[in-house]
């Protein structure tokens, strides 16, 4: 029963069966639960409800925990609770309230000067003395985030099938809303690239990932991470984003699109008719997630703040731990 152990394993399980029979990836959610398992068997042994004392027990914040990663904790707990409920089964559903508000902030974008200065470090990052042949990994993986847009996540789940070096396209499978898409690389990401699993395939021969992580699987974005301040710290990047918090990977994604942006509106074509091809290659659900950067490239061009001043603007959600 994928190793739950306490009186809410079957529970657990059922709510998890739905979730992927529905085609939900919820990989994170189900590392939450797998933590909120563990704290009913240590601290609830014998409990077969979800009672309010156990739910408040796991949504307390912790030391050093940031609101939207209490969020994020907090919410397949939620979930869980009223799936039981709605079997006739007693628990607790913590209040929305809880947390409060997440923390919104407008992304990092970077200067073209920043950039150069980040894939530098990139090219030039050490060896490890603990193998993984990182040096290939972190300017291949962050490249195709930047030159394509994709979000770290997808980048990272990409199977060494998803990319067709003879096309130069990148098949994005299961991304957000369950909206498969191909994308296409251009000649010299496809060319680098196709230098890249050359090079990193002597080591991995019968590898799964496309990035693959010692085992030939997938990398998780807690290493992403890392490996982003890294590069920030080598290239002497000291940005900070608008809460304070440094750039994250899903910032490259962001200036992929504002760099295109530009391009457009340099060139004199109007955005307004490509909002829609924009919307498709960044996997979004409706042209209003897209909609949301012209907001954004409205900072770097006088011309577009007719667009963000327009009706569609005021129905524009802030960027939130629920990036786009």
């Amino acid at each position: 029963m994928n190793g739950f152990v306490s009186n809410l394993a079957a529970h657990i399980q059922v709510l998890l069966d739905v979730k992927h029979a529905l085609g939900l990836p919820y990989e994170q959610s189900e590392r939450h639960l797998h933590g909120f398992d563990a704290l009913c068997a240590r601290d609830f042994p014998g409990q077969s409800t979800l009672t309010q004392e156990m739910a408040m027990t796991w949504a307390i914040a912790r030391p050093g925990e940031h609101v939207n990663g209490q969020m994020r904790r907090i919410s397949p707990v939620r979930q869980l609770a009223k799936h039981m409920s709605s079997l006739g089964v007693s628990a607790y559903v913590i209040p929305h309230g809880i947390p409060g508000r997440g923390i919104h902030y407008r992304p990092h974008i970077f200067s073209h000067q920043q950039l150069r200065a980040i894939f530098d470090a990139a090219d030039q990052i050490p060896v490890s003395p603990y193998g993984g042949q990182r040096q290939l990994l972190i300017p291949a993986i962050f490249r195709m985030i930047y030159c394509l847009g994709l979000r770290p996540g997808e980048a990272k789940r990409l199977h060494r099938n998803d990319v067709d070096l003879t096309r130069g396209t990148v098949s994005i499978r299961e991304s957000k809303g369950h909206k498969d898409r191909i994308v296409f690389m251009s000649p010299d990401l496809h060319e680098y690239c196709r230098n890249y699993d050359a090079a990193i395939s002597p080591y991995h021969l019968d590898r799964t990932a496309f990035f693959p992580n010692q085992s030939g699987s997938f990398y998780s974005s807690s290493t992403l991470n890392c490996w982003f301040h890294e590069l920030l710290t080598a290239a002497g990047t000291a940005v900070l984003a608008s809460n304070g918090s440094p750039p994250r990977p899903y910032d490259l994604r962001h200036a992929h699109v504002i760099e295109n942006i530009n391009r457009w509106v340099l060139a004199g074509r109007d955005p307004e008719v490509l909002v829609t091809y924009l919307s498709l290659h960044l996997g979004h659900q409706n042209t209003q997630d897209t909609w949301y950067y012209f907001h954004l490239a409205a900072d770097f061009h006088p011309d577009l703040r007719r667009l963000a001043n327009t009706d569609i603007e005021s129905t524009l959600p802030e960027a939130s731990h629920d990036l786009r």
